[in-house]
């Protein structure tokens, strides 16, 4: 296994995780008009609802990985993301047709690279 990817060590790696999910939880919050254009989905009152849902899990799995304190923490803060971000992919395509393809794949793309960049570093020793 490797110790560091780029130089960068895993709880260094596993923080930086964790302040772009917490980022991407606070804008999903605050202003989910950006994620919803990012995305291609239209700002109904309903799908920015439904942002701020999102945004909301994401910001707490990532205040979790941010405070974890042990090895055993981190991995499993780590393994919880990446789960996570594999359910979501299942979801996204399971919407497909409904959702259109930009947005689709918008959100498994997303989706999967932060859940494979999770497993990556949770793999780091």
């Amino acid at each position: 296994m490797a110790t560091t990817i780029a130089g960068v060590d895993k709880q260094t790696a596993a923080r930086a995780l964790g302040a772009v999910g917490a980022a991407f939880g606070a804008v999903s919050v605050l202003a989910p008009r950006v994620i919803a254009a990012g995305y291609g989905v239209p700002p109904t009152p309903q799908g920015l609802q439904l942002q701020r849902l999102f945004g909301s899990r994401a910001l707490a799995v990532s205040v979790a990985g941010l405070t974890a304190r042990t090895p055993e923490e981190v991995d499993r803060g780590l393994l919880l993301v990446a789960a996570m971000n594999l359910l979501d992919v299942l979801t996204a395509l399971g919407a497909a047709r409904g959702s259109g393809r930009p947005t689709t794949v918008r959100a498994v793309a997303s989706s999967a690279v932060y859940g494979a960049a999770a497993l990556a570093v949770r793999a780091m020793d």
